[in-house]
């Protein structure tokens, strides 16, 4: 047996004795400073617990900024559908004021027949030619029949009613329509013709002899209630062109403007009495 076998456990015991005295003796405080042993072991895991903390503290905020971020992204859902609704109110306030002063005018223009007003709001057109007739909100339960007179916001002719009348529901021939005819006169000359429509923005005034005198570009017409349909005064619209008809040179041929414009029609007043006065 070697000297190491026979002598093991005596060495065996003098080592653990050493490292526990060693143990006890730098665990001795030492005045108010640390121990060797408690800065060594600062000095060893310090690092391994910043990491901790800081992996800690990265998940927690990693975390709390998931949820922060879907309250956000709800919040922010709750608000544009908030602000939909809003912009629609504005929409709906504005249409209002825009109808309110448009009837306010409508009576303005019109006070000679207010007593007989039917203010409507225009709500279709004719799908293969807007220009020659629209539809409007109102019908026979406000008063509304065939042949009745019809103006704009500034009192000026823009057709007349015909069938079909519903009962909240009417259909307007505008006078730009190639089947319409006003009976109207200038202002200045007297000129008098027959205002027929085109289907498109403008008139023709027929019937009016190459030998008849007076009449020029710029001149006023309005109606003269001939027709029985429209009251006598109505503003219709202004020449626009005059000279010579090519296909009958008896005839003048006279292009009219009509004062309603088209793009801003979107509230009419129907004359419920006049000369026509419905049928």
């Amino acid at each position: 047996m070697s000297f190491w076998d026979k002598r093991r456990s005596a060495l065996v015991l003098v080592g653990l004795t050493f490292f526990h005295v060693l143990l006890i003796s730098v665990q001795v405080p030492l005045g108010p400073g640390k121990s060797f042993f408690e800065k060594a072991i600062f000095f060893v895991f310090s690092p391994v617990q910043r990491a901790a903390t800081g992996t800690v503290r990265g998940i927690g905020s990693l975390w709390k900024g998931y949820f922060d971020l879907r309250g956000v992204r709800a919040e922010n859902e709750k608000l544009k559908r908030q602000v939909f609704f809003l912009n629609q109110d504005v929409r709906f306030l504005e249409d209002g004021l825009r109808f309110a002063r448009s009837e306010a005018e409508l009576r303005a223009s019109l006070t000679d027949f207010e007593s007989s007003l039917v203010v409507a709001r225009v709500i279709g057109v004719d799908s293969a030619n807007p220009h020659q007739s629209v539809v409007i909100d109102k019908g026979s339960l406000d008063g509304i029949t065939r042949d009745m007179a019809v103006c704009d916001r500034t009192g000026a002719l823009v057709g007349r009613t015909i069938a079909p009348v519903s009962l909240k529901e009417s259909m307007v021939q505008l006078v730009t329509d190639k089947d319409s005819s006003v009976s109207v006169k200038s202002v200045a000359a007297g000129l008098v013709g027959s205002m027929a429509g085109l289907s498109k923005e403008v008139c023709e005034l027929r019937y009016v002899l190459a030998s008849a005198q007076g009449g020029g570009e710029g001149e006023e017409l309005r109606t003269t209630g001939f027709d029985k349909i429209y009251p006598a005064g109505i503003r219709v619209g202004i020449i626009q062109s005059i000279g010579k008809d090519a296909k009958s040179p008896i005839f003048q041929s006279i292009v009219v403007k009509p004062y309603f414009d088209f793009a801003a029609l979107d509230v009419v007043a129907v004359l419920t009495k006049g000369p026509g006065g419905g049928r």
